[in-house]
């Protein structure tokens, strides 16, 4: 395995992020099994300004959605934005910089999270490490325009109209992220447009361009229809960002910004049976069978699937009073941060051997971490649904009746019907962590020790 300090082209670059995203992923269920354990076992264990279930709860969620993520944003970003538009990258060694200055921002804010606690603001973020993320993430969107404008057909593959759309839905999700809060609706608002921004169409855009090309290069198939992936493309693009103020119904939000949530994420209806067609169409075009990581970028459709519908009938007018406010909220985002998990996963190992010339040897490992990954999104998605679905009916039930169940004997009710899902909760997160130090021994083991094959001479010009 050769890795150079210095890469000089964009293969050379993607063998570093291939390594980078197993440790990130390992760090981001490590993180997450703390925040469980602290949540259930606050008494047992000891207590500081450290471990706590509400500082370990930020430090997970800016490793799963903004570490692993940026991660993944760079190894789509160097291997198949490039490889879509079939031309060299314009100004490489800036876009090598801007790259690892993404995933290092994201790194520096995990990092100094531990030394300034008290001046984090509403998404955990320092503001001068946002500050940081923003002037970066504007260079990464500038040199992506830069590559888009050397383009010089008429149309692009679909993946790197996806990984540019979540370029700039990310550069804007920090923005919003910066605002000054001055009363609790900008809180709320902050909220809801940063997780539709980031979350429903970042990291489903990341996900939409790996799918893209694991659907037809790998499997020798041919893209059903380019209308079908503009039709989810554009439809998600003006659609998600307007659907999470829907989960603060009741809220103080302006009732005309919830029924607008309501009804566009009806719509989204559109834009996914449109992706959904065009993958089934595409994959029966294949020319070569599905392999066994093949089989696990099947299932990420399916999370994918399930998760947008569960937000779709989450609109319903008898559901949303029972989801509004509640861990259905965490349904959504942890299905789509699953999907591209999954997705993920599969596509790493479909670029070792094109990348480091090592064929990977499906063994009992490799399908162990295949299906350890399969059930823990499963049974995080399920568990959370119904923790959302419990407290929100029994908070309506204890209103309707005159009781609040925040506290007393209410509360203890809840607790009741939750309780045992929130402990099950860190037996989902300790095999988590599990399945991705399986996955990265997997991965060292392959790269390491893998029988050598054909490395993949990436034709492009700068045409």
């Amino acid at each position: 395995m050769k890795l150079k300090l210095i890469p000089k082209n964009e293969q050379e670059l993607s063998k570093l992020f291939v390594l980078i995203f197993p440790l990130t992923l390992l760090l981001s269920s490590l993180l997450t099994f703390l925040k469980d354990s602290y949540f259930t076992f606050a008494n047992l264990l000891p207590n500081n300004q450290v471990f706590n279930y509400g500082f370990l709860d930020r430090l997970s969620t800016k490793a799963s959605f903004g570490l692993v993520f940026s991660t993944l944003v760079c190894l789509t970003f160097t291997y198949l934005f490039s490889k879509s538009l079939g031309r060299i990258a314009v100004l490489f060694p800036l876009m090598f910089l801007t790259l690892l200055g993404l995933v290092g921002t994201e790194f520096l804010d995990i990092v100094l999270s531990f030394f300034y606690q008290d001046n984090l603001n509403i998404t955990g973020s320092l503001s001068g490490v946002m500050l940081l993320k923003i002037l970066v993430a504007f260079g990464l969107f500038g040199l992506a325009s830069l590559n888009l404008l050397a383009k010089k057909e008429t149309t692009i593959f679909s993946s790197a109209q996806f990984i540019y759309g979540a370029v700039v839905f990310y550069f804007i999700s920090l923005l919003v992220a910066r605002n000054e809060l001055v009363v609790f609706t900008d809180s709320l608002l902050v909220n809801a447009l940063h997780t539709s921004t980031h979350v429903y169409v970042g990291i489903s855009f990341i996900y939409l361009s790996i799918i893209h090309f694991l659907m037809t290069k790998p499997i020798d198939a041919t893209l059903f229809s380019k209308p079908l992936a503009s039709i989810t493309f554009w439809g998600l693009l003006f659609l998600l960002p307007w659907t999470s103020y829907k989960y603060y119904f009741g809220s103080i939000l302006p009732n005309w910004l919830e029924n607008v949530s309501i009804y566009l994420s009806l719509s989204v209806i559109i834009p996914l049976l449109a992706f959904t067609v065009n993958y089934v169409k595409t994959t029966q075009t294949r020319e070569v069978e599905f392999n066994k990581s093949g089989s696990l970028m099947n299932f990420s459709v399916i999370l994918f699937l399930i998760t947008n519908v569960l937000h779709i009938i989450s609109s319903f007018e008898n559901l949303l009073p029972l989801v509004g406010l509640t861990n259905f909220q965490n349904v959504i985002s942890y299905g789509f941060y699953g999907s591209l998990v999954l997705a993920s996963v599969s596509f790493t190992y479909y670029l070792i051997p094109k990348l480091f010339g090592r064929s990977v040897k499906y063994s009992l490992l490799e399908d162990l971490v295949f299906t350890g990954f399969k059930f823990t999104y499963l049974f995080l998605l399920i568990n959370n649904f119904l923790i959302g679905i419990n407290s929100g009916y029994s908070w309506n039930a204890a209103a309707n009746a005159g009781s609040p169940a925040i506290y007393g004997e209410g509360f203890n009710i809840v607790w009741s019907l939750v309780g045992i899902n929130y402990s099950t909760n860190i037996l989902i997160s300790l095999l988590f962590l599990g399945v991705s130090t399986l996955f990265l021994v997997s991965i060292i083991r392959t790269v390491s020790s893998g029988e050598i094959t054909t490395v993949e001479e990436m034709v492009l010009n700068n045409e």
